[in-house]
């Protein structure tokens, strides 16, 4: 009698957790499933749908969120109706593409909240009278780029071939960049979803408001997008003369300078570079090898001249370079191991000019902390973003962003750590508070606006804009309730 009792109880508390994990009670994921059908959402955490969405972040701290439910909305009504019951409900929410902003509830939200993924939005389309490319905002850059091919175009996006289109909000750093812009220069026109669940169109001229502040100044502030207008350009066949320098050992000092004297002198717009410096938490043993320096060198044609002479002058382990399609450009085989990177991601940034030392002293600050503080993390990196005068020269002739990007040239620093997994919530909390205080004690450059797609959520990266007063505008006018600003992450103008 006791064991029938013991194993009812066991059955009991067994069909209590399943029926939890199946049925997470919420009035907004109810009227939901009701409004949009079950094909629409996913309520139970063992929906396949469901774990995917949910264990897709580059930074995997934030899959222990665990939404009450994920709606997966197919067009700009769903989106609406789904903003509405959220907001009848009081409900918190989080609007999601690719997952790869490492900021927490961002683009994630805890129990409770509904989580919007708009990875079925996936629709694209090109107009050849136009050269526009309209595109919604369910796809990976790369899936864009291969779509685009069959036309000789492409579209100014991620450099990555994974990351999701959510980054040009943020603005969007691209290797046609210093041709054309950041992008979100590119935008003409955004189909957006009002935190009314109002939609309208932002162009120059519907809402150029709302347009502007969505140019480079996030997109959680002002309302959904929920399909992008741009310029599409010209990338015809394997005319990109592309790839990866892999560096071991300790050449830092000749790869500081090569960057720096791209960074001032090259006046070449179809040349772009990123300089990706990491280290381990091995050992260095005094022979630098903890470390490795990735070149990431793009040229839009089939010769590049000396453009990237003083790179390849350094002595080197791997030499990928030669003729691609701009999708094989974004989908280079290291940066692909990058997206197989998930872990315990955080990004930071500072803001630095080349014609001091700061270039420098970004550099020595960040490798002396590397080396100081071995096993606090698996691995960190140090990027140096290039901000050309051709690039900013681009931005302005398109009407410029919210950025209001001062002449280059300038270069944003990203500093990305990686923590172990598994350590105590107090390590991680010191970790984090150390490298804070790293970035923040390297003096940034006066007058120029932080990178918002890698800036940590601390940084009050808006705050570095000219036109930040002008964007709190736009941002009472068109959420003057509060409701993104009170039930939704992202980037604050408290």
């Amino acid at each position: 009698m006791a064991f029938c009792l013991r194993v009812a109880a066991a059955s009991l508390a067994l069909s209590s957790l399943v029926s939890g994990l199946l049925d997470r009670p919420s009035p907004a994921c109810q009227n939901l499933t009701t409004s949009l059908g079950v094909e629409k959402i996913a309520v139970s955490q063992l929906d396949i749908r469901y774990i995917n969405s949910r264990t897709s972040y580059w930074n995997t701290k934030l899959d222990a969120h665990a939404p009450a439910c994920i709606v997966f909305p197919e067009n700009a009504e769903d989106v609406s109706w789904v903003l509405k019951v959220v907001k009848a409900t009081g409900s918190r929410f989080a609007i999601k593409t690719t997952g790869h902003n490492t900021n927490d509830l961002f683009s994630s939200v805890d129990k409770d909240g509904v989580l919007i993924d708009l990875s079925h939005m996936t629709a694209k389309y090109y107009d050849p009278s136009t050269t526009l490319a309209t595109y919604e905002p369910g796809s990976k850059w790369g899936q864009l780029y291969d779509y685009y091919a069959q036309f000789d175009r492409t579209v100014v996006g991620g450099r990555v071939y994974d990351v999701g289109t959510g980054l040009a909000l943020g603005g969007g750093m691209s290797y046609l960049s210093p041709q054309y812009g950041m992008a979100c220069d590119s935008f003409r026109e955004l189909e957006v979803v009002l935190p009314s669940g109002e939609i309208v169109t932002a162009s120059e001229t519907e809402k150029p408001d709302l347009f502007f502040g969505l140019r480079g100044g996030g997109g959680n502030a002002y309302g959904v997008v929920t399909k992008y207008t741009v310029q599409s350009r010209p990338a015809a066949g394997k005319n990109f003369y592309a790839g990866n320098i892999l560096y071991i050992f300790d050449h830092h000092e000749a790869i500081l300078n090569a960057t720096r004297d791209f960074i001032l002198y090259n006046t070449d717009p179809k040349a772009a570079i990123l300089m990706n410096f990491n280290v381990l938490t091995t050992p260095d043993l005094d022979f630098g090898l903890d470390q490795a320096c990735l070149m990431f060198l793009v040229y839009d044609g089939p010769d590049p001249g000396d453009a990237f002479k003083n790179f390849t002058a350094i002595p080197h382990l791997l030499n990928t370079m030669g003729l691609k399609t701009y999708s094989q450009v974004a989908n280079m085989p290291i940066p692909k191991l990058a997206i197989l990177s998930r872990a315990d991601n955080i990004f930071r940034v500072g803001v630095h000019r080349a014609d001091g030392d700061s270039y420098r002293t970004a550099f020595e600050r960040f490798y002396a902390w590397a080396q100081e503080h071995k096993g606090d993390y698996t691995y960190i990196h140090l990027d140096y973003n290039p901000v050309p005068k051709s690039l900013t020269d681009a931005s302005e002739a398109q009407g410029g962003n919210a950025m209001e990007m001062p002449d280059g040239p300038w270069f944003w620093a990203e500093y990305t750590l990686t923590t172990p997994p598994l350590i105590s919530q107090e390590r991680y909390d010191r970790i984090q508070a150390s490298f804070k205080a790293l970035v923040d004690g390297t003096p940034n450059a006066k007058g120029l606006p932080f990178f918002l797609n890698e800036a940590h959520a601390d940084q009050d990266a808006l705050k570095t804009f000219s036109s930040y007063d002008r964007l709190q505008e736009i941002k009472r006018k068109y959420d003057p309730d509060d409701f993104f600003a009170n039930k939704t992450g992202g980037w604050s103008f408290s």
